[in-house]
């Protein structure tokens, strides 16, 4: 059959978002789905209408986004998600410029494609800041030019921006107090990106002088301000041409056995990305 990526955002392509241009935004077709499976006539719900542990699943068909035949499924399972909303932040949703100082606070798997992201967008300097040393050697392998612990991130922006702050930061933890300190690390006039999925109930404070007087401006963005239709195919020629690493996303392999021991290890800091290998 036909080798698709999934996308966890179908746009259904006729509502005011999709036409607009922020096929991103598009609930339509998430807002009316009912869950095609069920157990003991109960309805089964996968993750964001996509995820399961399973060799088959049935999805929207807007969901399922064609891609070439020779692209390898597990490279192609890597793009659906993270990829996708760690580069897209950068390209789409900051628009960051060739030269800008970016600061990327938290180095899990979307955190370690913004830095991919701000490596395309020729940014510099580019700082990774997480609490895992681990987790830091990795993001210099995926592009950060400098790393720092986050109690060290103060002495960092005195010495990589002469105490200004960064042009542009992204919060890629969604937790008050690291979009606070995402916040705080940016320059006046610069850009904080919240890209971290944080709780309802997590509250965000700023006082009115800050907001009015320093000109920072806060961003929200999800799934990279990306339109699957054309982002996962451009992605993938970046693959191509060696300019968007991949493959190093994967940590693990995985039988579809040990899927709890793959939740267990996400606490570690050693792991990106596990995949699961089904049938083997």
């Amino acid at each position: 059959g036909t080798h698709v990526i999934l996308s966890w955002i179908p746009p259904c392509g006729a509502c005011f978002f999709c036409q607009g241009g922020q096929p991103n935004l598009c609930v339509s077709v998430r807002g009316t789905a009912t869950p095609a499976l069920s157990l003991d006539g109960e309805p089964v719900h996968s993750a964001l209408g996509v995820g399961v542990f399973a060799e088959e699943t049935v999805v929207d068909a807007r969901a399922a986004i064609p891609i070439p035949d020779d692209v390898p499924y597990d490279v192609a399972a890597v793009v659906g998600c993270a990829v996708l909303t760690g580069v897209g932040a950068v390209i789409n949703t900051a628009r960051v410029r060739p030269g800008a100082s970016v600061v990327v606070i938290g180095c899990g798997g979307v955190g370690l494609n913004v830095i991919q992201g701000a490596r395309l967008a020729a940014a510099a300097p580019v700082l990774a800041v997480d609490p895992f040393e681990s987790k830091l050697e990795i993001a210099r392998r995926f592009g950060a030019t400098h790393t720092a612990t986050p109690d060290a991130l103060p002495d960092a922006i005195a010495e990589l921006t002469e105490g200004r702050g960064f042009d542009y930061a992204f919060e890629v933890v969604g937790r008050s107090a690291t979009i606070r300190q995402a916040w705080q690390s940016t320059r006046r006039g610069g850009t904080t990106v919240v890209v971290g999925a944080g709780s309802a109930d997590d509250q965000v404070t700023f006082n009115a002088a800050e907001l009015f007087a320093t000109e920072r401006k806060l961003l929200g963005c999800i799934y990279g301000s990306g339109d699957v239709r054309t982002d996962f195919a451009r992605l993938l020629r970046l693959w191509r041409a060696g300019r968007l690493d991949l493959d190093g996303l994967i940590t693990r392999r995985i039988a579809l056995d040990d899927v709890d021991a793959a939740f267990a290890a996400m606490g570690s800091g050693e792991v990106v990305r596990s995949l699961i290998t089904l049938g083997g």
